[in-house]
């Protein structure tokens, strides 16, 4: 697997991990583990307010949980997204991940650069990028639309057909990616995602 940097070096993380679908431990733990050698992750209350975190200027801002609450109200609303999109502009750094995609206000998506729109039920996909590097996992298979300029690196094929999967952004001096793999313990813990995350994670947190 992949290292993020020969340097050890300290970035201060805070992420939104997990929701009625979706068990925030195994995808703290994947990224977590990804991490350890070279970054402190620290790990943000889901219930802490998201403009209070980023007023600590954190290095960098994990989404990976749907806006739907399990009582259904939204947990990021549009002002909040509007700070979120400063904090991006400011020169912050998002990484949107899976279900971080899904259920959020247009200015997200537009400040993202794309929405889920649906999935089938799970089934074995194909990963492959623009170096040529592949992998195959089962997988909620996630079919999104695009919104903007978004550098594509990634892209999902299975028997429903064939989406995009991965895209880098820039906004203003801030950088956002984002990743649809993956959904479950399996895939998060496969060593060829593993090295894709690592990679992804380099681009948004060096330089």
């Amino acid at each position: 697997m992949e290292k993020i940097s020969a340097e050890v070096f300290t970035l201060k993380v805070f992420t939104y991990l997990g929701d009625l679908y979706h068990k925030k431990e195994i995808f703290h733990d994947a990224l977590n583990e990804v991490l350890l050698k070279n970054l402190a992750l620290l790990d943000l209350v889901k219930d802490q307010n998201i403009d209070l975190v980023l007023h600590e200027e954190p290095d960098l801002v994990v989404i990976g949980r749907s806006n739907l609450n399990e009582d259904n109200s939204r947990w990021l609303n549009e002002l909040e997204v509007r700070t979120l999109t400063e904090y991006v502009k400011d020169g912050g750094k998002l990484f949107v991940w899976h279900a971080g995609l899904a259920g959020y206000p247009p200015d997200y998506t537009e400040l993202v650069g794309g929405r889920f729109i649906f999935h089938p039920q799970r089934a074995l996909v194909k990963y492959f990028s623009a170096d040529g590097s592949s992998f195959e996992i089962v997988d909620e298979h996630y079919f999104v639309e695009l919104r903007g300029n978004v550098e594509i690196f990634l892209w999902s094929e299975s028997n429903c057909g064939r989406s995009t999967a991965g895209w880098k952004k820039r906004s203003e001096c801030g950088k956002i990616l984002a990743l649809t793999p993956a959904h479950d313990e399996e895939g998060l813990n496969d060593e060829r995602f593993r090295s894709l995350l690592a990679k992804s994670l380099r681009w948004l947190v060096e330089g």
